[in-house]
Order: C-alpha cells, then structure tokens, then sequence
C-alpha cells in the first residue's frame, strides 16, 4: 500500500510541476504569486513519496 501511495504522491507532485512549467500551452498558474502554493504542495508530495520508499525499504530490511 506505501508503494502505491509513494507512486501517486510522485506523479501528482510531477504533475504540478509540469503544470508550472511554461513548456505546453496551460495557464492554470499565471503570476510567480500563484506558483508559490502548487510548489510548495510539490515539494511535500515528492518528499512524502520518498520518504514511504525509504521507509517501506527499511521496514523490509528489518524484518529479514
């Protein structure tokens, strides 16, 4: 279950980053003022993600 929430808390993160960016046409953000929650919800959802992914990596590791 930790490495299906590490997975979507990566690509949710990815994705809000990529909606930041000024690569496509999407204006969801339009002012730096904007961007400043989104990227912030970004980092905590990438740091989430590898934090379940180190921490299902450690739970294993003991148990053996």
């Amino acid at each position: 279950m930790s490495q299906l929430l590490s997975w979507i808390n990566a690509v949710s993160g990815m994705i809000l980053f990529f909606a930041m960016s000024n690569i496509t046409t999407w204006v969801i953000f339009d002012s730096p003022q904007a961007k400043i929650f989104p990227f912030l919800v970004g980092i905590l959802l990438l740091g989430n993600a590898v934090y379940l992914s180190v921490a299902k990596g450690e739970l294993s590791s003991h148990r053996g």
